[in-house]
Formats: structure tokens, C-alpha cells, sequence
């Protein structure tokens, strides 16, 4: 099974947020992620990319407006 690691760029650095994520889903500037055994993460932010040869996903976050 090939499941990815996610993780945001903040100043050109990757930091973690997701080991083994299995679903993305992208709606209204939130990245929700979904892990194999079904946790699911919401990031307010874009995909960045998605590298499915090295099982990388990569999100710019952004601050949601109140």
C-alpha cells in the first residue's frame, strides 16, 4: 500500500502534518486530509503539489479570515 505524508510549507520549510494519508479533499480554501485509518485533519491553505512517485503532499497554509 503507497500512502503519502503531508505536510505545509511555512517560509519555504516542510513541516509535518499527516503520516499515511490516504484521501484529500479540497473545498472553500480548506485541505482536508484523511489518514488510513480514517482521522481526518482540516487545513485552511492550497495544495501546493502532490508527488505520488515519492508520496509527498505539499500545502501552503493560509490564516482564514473571522
Amino acid at each position: 500500500m503507497c500512502l503519502s505524508d503531508a505536510y505545509e510549507l511555512i517560509d519555504g520549510e516542510r513541516r509535518p502534518l499527516m503520516n499515511y494519508v490516504s484521501g484529500i479533499s479540497v473545498e472553500n480554501g480548506v485541505v482536508t486530509l484523511t489518514d488510513m485509518l480514517g482521522a481526518k485533519k482540516a487545513v485552511p491553505g492550497n495544495l501546493k503539489s502532490v508527488d505520488l512517485t515519492h508520496n509527498v503532499i505539499l500545502i501552503e497554509p493560509v490564516e482564514m479570515k473571522q
